[in-house]
């Protein structure tokens, strides 16, 4: 989990609902968290684009797209926390819900105190995953991974050897030399050969996609998303000659 002090605070709210939206803010604001609260899709792309949230509460029913789309994108971008609402609480929306990457499927209209629960169980369980953490930006997660250059292949540090394509092996080898820091969209998109455009910054995300999937199917990669800004291997990556 990549969180600061500051952002251990931090909540993002996505509700259509301008009433429950503003209950919500005031009552956790009064638990000294950090509110920030939109009202639609495109709102909360911008937000989290400018900063990092340990916890997001979407609505599913979102006015220009679904919350499920939200929370996928989330997961799949970041280690923010994710709890949706929804009118419909059955066995198939808490399945849909699980399967876009949500943590907790919670009920409209909302229990104040049963949310309250929830976040609190969600933020001692953040506590205790930061104990060990030794950097403010980036958590340093298992021991060596080892490019090879020669067969354009990844070995884990549990000793998987995972074949890379060109691509994918040019984006991990961009990392060798920072060890642990972000390196920026901009220099990723110019090292791939990707147009620094909507479309090259596209393909950026589909290439990581695809490598976080190769890596581990439930997406728990050193391959972080900073802050909208680049990217990062928070684990130790060298380069296997």
């Amino acid at each position: 989990m990549i969180q600061s002090d500051t952002v251990f605070r931090k909540i993002i709210i996505v509700c259509n609902d301008l009433s429950a939206c503003d209950c919500m803010v005031k009552h956790f604001e009064l638990q000294d968290y950090e509110i920030r609260s939109v009202n639609t899709a495109i709102d909360f792309y911008k937000a989290i684009d400018r900063e990092r949230y340990a916890l997001a509460i979407i609505d599913i029913d979102l006015p220009d797209q679904s919350g499920l789309v939200l929370s996928k994108y989330l997961r799949t971008n970041t280690n923010t926390l994710i709890i949706l609402l929804t009118e419909n609480v059955s066995i198939e929306s808490r399945i849909e819900a699980y399967e876009s990457g949500a943590d907790q499927l919670i009920g409209i209209p909302v229990n104040l105190k049963e949310l309250s629960v929830v976040i609190a169980n969600f933020m001692t369980r953040i506590a205790k995953h930061e104990s060990g953490s030794t950097d403010s930006k980036l958590r340093v997660t298992g021991s060596t991974w080892q490019l090879n250059p020669e067969e354009w292949s990844l070995l884990t540090p549990s000793g998987k050897h995972l074949r890379l394509t060109a691509k994918e092996y040019t984006f991990l080898n961009c990392f060798v030399s920072v060890q642990q820091g972000i390196v920026s969209r901009s220099s990723l998109l110019q090292n791939l050969g990707y147009t620094q455009n909507e479309y090259g910054h596209r393909s950026l995300e589909s290439l990581v996609y695809r490598l976080r999937k190769k890596i581990s199917p439930n997406l728990d990669t050193p391959i972080k998303t900073a802050n909208g800004s680049g990217y990062a291997f928070s684990s130790v990556l060298e380069l296997n000659s």
